[in-house]
């Protein structure tokens, strides 16, 4: 499932960024986006909300008040001009605190550390629907090498087979964990183990697959990489 998204700013241009970051990220679903914090944390109490992308500073309520309210319910990444409210604001447990103006790449690592920190250890495998009427076929996690996504199809390579299934990449994203898995196109998420190498503009897969990575997701893979670099 989609993690479902709530935004609260009262700036609207700060509103705008965040609105384009969560259209360019499959696995996020926006429910809702707010410039009045009373009526956003009424909204939260009535909805199912899994995140919320939320500024400090503004008006009724501010965003650590919000964060205080939500806490144990909904998770909050902070998105702030300001620094001098970190140290309080991961006293309560927040996911992540970003610093405006924030960069898309910084906007992943947030999410992704949601994810991590909520992805269930016992989901090791899911089922997916055949083309044959009635029949599942069982998907281990740690055989997946590479997901491709057209429409409303996925292809998962895994183990020495593939499998198409009618079913939406967002959807299938969310279910894996993001330590694990790297988007590089906006259709292509491939499991970090299985990359061996890096050729011109493209990763190299164990089985020799080159894909190429989009100009969107370059930043990221590229620091994912170099973060395992030894000099």
């Amino acid at each position: 499932m989609a993690i479902k998204v709530v935004v609260i700013d009262d700036e609207p241009a700060a509103i705008d960024v965040l609105k384009y970051y969560i259209n360019m990220t499959p696995s996020l679903d926006l429910l809702a986006a707010f410039s009045d914090s009373g009526e956003a944390v009424r909204y939260c109490m009535q909805q199912q909300v899994d995140l919320i992308f939320c500024d400090i500073e503004m008006p009724l309520l501010n965003g650590l008040e919000v964060a205080g309210q939500q806490k144990g319910k909904t998770a909050i990444v902070f998105v702030t001009a300001y620094t001098h409210y970190a140290v309080e604001a991961f006293n309560l447990n927040v996911v992540d605190y970003l610093v405006k103006p924030v960069r898309y790449e910084r906007f992943l690592q947030a999410v992704n550390k949601y994810r991590e920190q909520n992805v269930h250890a016992e989901e090791d495998h899911f089922f997916v629907k055949t083309g044959v009427k009635g029949c599942l076929e069982k998907i281990n996690i740690a055989d997946i090498i590479q997901i491709e996504g057209a429409k409303n199809y996925v292809t998962i390579w895994h183990g020495h087979t593939k499998t198409m299934t009618l079913l939406n990449l967002k959807d299938l994203e969310a279910r894996l964990p993001a330590r694990d898995f790297c988007r590089v196109q906006k259709s292509s998420i491939v499991a970090i183990k299985h990359i061996t190498g890096l050729k011109g503009g493209a990763i190299v897969l164990s089985g020799g697959q080159l894909v190429p990575v989009g100009p969107t997701y370059k930043e990221e893979v590229l620091r994912l990489i170099n973060s395992r670099l030894i000099n």
